[in-house]
């Protein structure tokens, strides 16, 4: 019965996942339409909120989602999904100086090595003796 509500819940998640990718993906071209009717030296704006509000908003819906993901499947690698990209979104949003920008490169790196070397991918009962 849990695994059942699991399975939903997570199909839930993945739809959550590509609704927010793909509306990303429209409001890209919709930008990058804007842009070339800049270089055109047309005054035509399709959506008027800065690329970075609407970036951060983004990533703010997809931290949500793993977050969410993390809390009904609570397992080392979702916890490092949800820091992942909780660092990404400070990294790529509101760097300030370098050294932050560097702080982000080597926090992110660090937590994919602890993700491939410190997680255990396969469940409890598949692991081999010896």
């Amino acid at each position: 019965m849990k695994t059942i509500k699991l399975k939903h819940l997570d199909k839930i998640v993945k739809i959550f996942e590509v609704a927010i990718a793909l509306l990303l993906f429209i409001v890209i071209a919709i930008k990058i339409i804007e842009a070339v009717f800049i270089i055109m030296e047309l005054d035509i704006i399709i959506i008027p909120m800065d690329f970075e509000q609407i970036l951060s908003t983004a990533f703010a819906l997809v931290i949500g989602v793993e977050f969410t993901k993390m809390l009904f499947r609570l397992t080392p690698e979702t916890v490092i999904d949800v820091l992942l990209f909780a660092i990404a979104r400070q990294t790529v949003i509101y760097h300030e100086r370098t050294v932050d920008l560097l702080v982000g490169v080597i926090a992110i790196g660090g937590l994919f090595a602890a993700k491939k070397f410190l997680v255990n991918k396969k469940p409890e009962g598949e692991q081999k003796n010896g």
